[in-house]
C-alpha cells in the first residue's frame, strides 16, 4: 500500500465530524471525482472512487443523511493500476436538486457553480473538512523516505484558485502547475507537507513523516560529519606528505644537521610520525598546534629556497 493510500485509509476511518463537516467533505469529493448528469430533464449525480472503504463511507453518508436510492457499480480499472473503481450514482429522484443546492453546485436559478461554496471558505472548521475531501478525492503525497511532495489535482482553474485561497487561510502558499490537463496545487517542503497532513486530520501519517524526517536528518548529519572528517583527514595526509618531501629535499641538499635544533627536532618527529596531526605532534613536543605549524612552514620555506 502506497503512503497516499495509507493516508486516505486513515482519513476514511475518521468519523468524529458534525453534519456540516461531512457535507463539506462530500462537496469536495463530488467536486473532484463527481459529475452532475441530466436524465430526462432530471438531475443525477455520479461519483467515481478508487478506494473501497472510501466508497462505502460516501455511500453510507448519502444514504443516511439524504435517504436517496443509490446505485453502485464496481468496475475493473487499469488506468490507475487499481483493481477496481466504484461508481456511486444518485439516480434522478426527489431531493437531488436541493442536495446540489446545499452542497454549493447549483444556484437557486439552477445555474451550475464552479467555485467552492463561500461557507466552506469562511469557516476554518469547514475549510479543514473541505480540504480533507479534496485530498481524499484528488490528493497524493510521497513516502517520507523519498522527496517531500504533496499535491491536489483539480479539473478546473476556478477550483485551483479557490483552493489556493483556502490554503492561504492556514498560512500556506502553494505552487501551481498544469499536468495532463489538470491544475495541480502542490507543496515540496517538509514543513508544508506536515502542516497539510495535520490540517486534514491525518495525524498518524504526520507522526510517521516526522519520525522518518528525524531519522533522515540524523543520517544526513552523520554523513556530513563523516565527509567533513574524511576531507580533513585527506587534507592532513596530503600536507604531511608534502612536509616529508620538504624534509627529504633539505637532507639531500644540505643535511638536516644544518637546521636549527627546533627545526631538526620537528623534522625527525614528522618522519617518525608521518600520519600524526599537528595537534598530536604538538602534544609530543609540549608545543601548541600553531607552534608546530610555524616550524613546518619554516622547513617548507627552506626547501623551496633550495630548489
Amino acid at each position: 500500500m502506497s503512503f497516499t493510500d495509507q493516508v486516505k485509509e486513515e482519513l476514511t476511518h475518521k468519523d468524529k465530524f458534525d453534519y456540516q463537516e461531512q457535507l463539506a467533505e462530500l462537496s469536495a469529493l463530488i467536486r473532484i471525482d463527481g459529475s452532475i448528469q441530466i436524465s430526462n430533464k432530471h438531475l443525477a449525480v455520479k461519483v467515481t472512487l478508487y478506494h473501497g472503504n472510501l466508497a462505502r463511507r460516501i455511500y453510507s453518508l448519502i444514504k443516511e443523511r439524504f435517504g436517496f436510492s443509490i446505485e453502485i457499480r464496481v468496475r475493473q480499472d487499469r488506468r490507475f493500476n487499481l483493481s477496481h473503481s466504484y461508481d456511486i450514482i444518485v439516480t434522478p429522484q426527489p431531493g437531488v436538486r436541493e442536495f446540489l443546492l446545499e452542497l454549493g453546485f447549483l444556484t437557486p436559478a439552477n445555474n451550475l457553480v464552479f467555485h467552492i461554496k463561500e461557507e466552506y471558505l469562511d469557516s476554518r472548521k469547514l475549510s479543514q473538512a473541505y480540504l480533507r475531501g479534496l485530498f481524499l478525492g484528488g490528493g497524493s503525497v510521497n513516502s517520507p523516505q523519498s522527496e517531500y511532495h504533496l499535491e491536489f489535482r483539480c479539473e478546473r482553474e476556478s477550483v485551483a484558485e479557490d483552493l489556493k485561497v483556502l490554503l492561504a487561510k492556514f498560512d500556506l502558499e502553494a505552487h501551481q502547475t498544469e499536468h495532463k490537463g489538470y491544475q495541480v496545487i502542490y507543496f515540496k517542503s517538509y514543513a508544508e507537507v506536515v502542516k497539510v497532513l495535520n490540517i486534514i486530520g491525518a495525524h498518524q501519517a504526520m507522526l510517521k513523516m516526522e519520525n522518518d524526517h528525524i531519522v533522515k536528518e540524523l543520517k544526513n548529519d552523520v554523513n556530513r560529519r563523516v565527509n567533513f572528517e574524511t576531507a580533513n583527514l585527506e587534507k592532513s595526509v596530503s600536507a604531511a606528505m608534502d612536509q616529508l618531501e620538504y624534509i627529504d629535499i633539505i637532507e639531500r641538499k644540505e643535511g638536516l644537521e644544518t637546521l636549527s635544533p627546533g627545526l631538526q627536532e620537528i623534522a625527525e618527529l614528522r618522519r617518525a610520525n608521518p600520519y600524526a596531526s599537528l595537534k598530536e605532534l604538538g602534544e609530543i613536543l609540549d608545543l601548541s598546534k600553531s607552534g608546530v605549524n610555524h616550524r613546518l612552514r619554516r622547513i617548507k620555506k627552506i626547501a623551496q629556497d633550495l630548489t
